[in-house]
């Protein structure tokens, strides 16, 4: 490699980078903001709250060779009630990319899921618990195929009730991602992947 495809080389590398380190910190923030707006809300009217993390959160693209597969690496849940059956769950996206020709951060983004659940509550003071199912959207930016993601999807899944305040949720992603390429054209895949989650609800009132 001479000095001048070097030095772009270097060029669009430290420019990759700093694309990762911002796209980083939007995403902090604006998972903050959502966490803190939504927080604002618990004090004034005491709806019930999860925080948690998902230690298996892992996506399979229709289009990925055997082995590969994507892991989130910041798997942060919060969770809270907007109804007595439906609740908004935020997660951010860091997903690190094994398998394949490359590894490395992949997406950047952050998922919205609205699980709607079969036992209906008393008040969205109370804890959720039993079988859901929720859409999900997802937005975020490929680092190594340069694209932005949207994905749609359908989660199946189940609550356990908390004796006191923790619990665990197993479910799985079923849905489709549409690639919006930089410098090819679009596309469509199919995906799943099974989430398991534990943490804690910062009330239980039953």
């Amino acid at each position: 490699m001479d000095r001048k495809n070097a030095l772009e080389h270097f060029s669009l590398t430290t420019i990759k980078e700093k694309s990762k380190m911002k796209l980083i910190q939007i995403i902090a923030i604006v998972f903050c903001i959502l966490v803190f707006t939504n927080c604002k809300t618990y004090a004034q009217t005491k709806n019930t709250i999860f925080l948690g993390i998902q230690p298996v959160s892992i996506t399979i693209e229709s289009n990925y060779e055997d082995g590969e597969f994507d892991a989130n690496i910041f798997p942060i849940v919060f969770e809270t009630a907007i109804s007595q059956r439906v609740n908004l769950r935020l997660i951010p996206t860091v997903n690190y990319h094994f398998g394949g020709k490359s590894n490395g951060f992949s997406d950047l983004g952050l998922y919205i899921t609205l699980p709607i659940y079969f036992h209906k509550r008393e008040a969205t003071e109370f804890q959720s618990y039993g079988f859901y199912i929720g859409p999900v959207l997802g937005v975020g930016r490929n680092l190594i195929n340069d694209h932005y993601t949207t994905t749609i999807a359908i989660e199946p899944g189940y609550t356990f009730k908390a004796k006191k305040r923790f619990t665990i949720t197993l479910g799985c992603q079923f849905g489709g991602s549409y690639f919006v390429y930089d410098s090819k054209p679009n596309s469509w895949a199919t995906h799943f992947g099974p989430k398991f989650t534990l943490g804690f609800w910062l009330n239980k009132n039953d």
